[in-house]
């Protein structure tokens, strides 16, 4: 129960009927992490937030910050024994590991929420020119970034092939009606190699979710968009590219 400016953050654990059920996270800690009981917040609350995952979170700091003076009160309910969804990091014996993502894309959006929550000093940026491996057919392999796209040995050359014919259009099928997840998106405009190979090890990574069930516009809709807006990646890349310089962006905010 966290409070500030008279309002409150309660994150509870959802009653359950028979003997308490332990998380694998909550198994894996010496104690168990809380014992709160549905039963003991009682009040009528203007908000509850089903789920203390990320967005929960998220969404209960907006209102405390920014929607408090129509929001006096709410309650963050969660039904596992730990708050943070798949985000959960663990130390032991000196070792520090994620049992979820291990980073996450710094927009603007993230990195103000990192700052509203007071965590801003304890964020550890990557290097952007440090190069990232994918541990495959047990070899570590460079993911290309640049030139090396033809000469890395992630992708074979057919994958390679595939996956330039897909991105300007001319090897694959066009945009289904129905709504894509990432697995289909992917394989659909690249091929199988790219989605084995580089998609899935980065939807682990960033989102510890199944790239066979998250949807590709929700997750990834900067590249969905590209195919909307230019009939494929490569038409959509130089369509954004003409329209950043005829509309240049309004500087970030420091």
């Amino acid at each position: 129960d966290k409070r500030r400016g008279g309002r409150s953050i309660n994150t509870v654990s959802l009653a359950r009927q028979g003997p308490r059920v332990r998380s694998l996270a909550e198994e894996r800690s010496e104690e168990p992490i809380s014992g709160g009981d549905v039963s003991e917040f009682g009040e009528e609350q203007d908000v509850v937030l089903v789920g203390a995952g990320i967005t929960g979170l998220c969404a209960a700091l907006a209102l405390r910050d920014v929607h408090g003076e129509d929001v006096k009160s709410f309650l963050v309910t969660e039904t596992r024994d730990v708050v943070g969804g798949n985000v959960i990091t663990k130390e032991k014996d000196g070792y520090i590991w994620e049992e979820g993502p291990n980073s996450f894309q710094p927009n603007d959006f993230v990195l103000k929420a990192a700052l509203d929550a007071g965590c801003a000093d304890e964020l550890v940026f990557g290097d952007p020119t440090a190069s990232r491996y994918v541990f495959w057919e047990g070899e570590l392999r460079k993911v290309p970034s640049g030139p090396d796209a033809v000469t890395n040995n992630l992708l074979s050359l057919w994958g390679k092939i595939r996956a330039g014919l897909g991105a300007v259009g001319l090897l694959k099928e066009p945009a289904p009606d129905t709504e894509e997840t990432v697995e289909q998106f992917i394989r659909r405009n690249l091929g199988d190699e790219v989605f084995y190979r580089l998609i899935e090890p980065f939807c682990s990574g960033v989102y510890a979710g199944d790239p066979t069930k998250l949807s590709m516009k929700a997750a990834f809709g900067k590249i969905w968009i590209l195919e909307k807006n230019g009939g494929s990646l490569v038409g959509g890349a130089l369509n954004l590219i003409k329209e950043k310089k005829d509309n240049p962006p309004p500087p970030r905010d420091p």
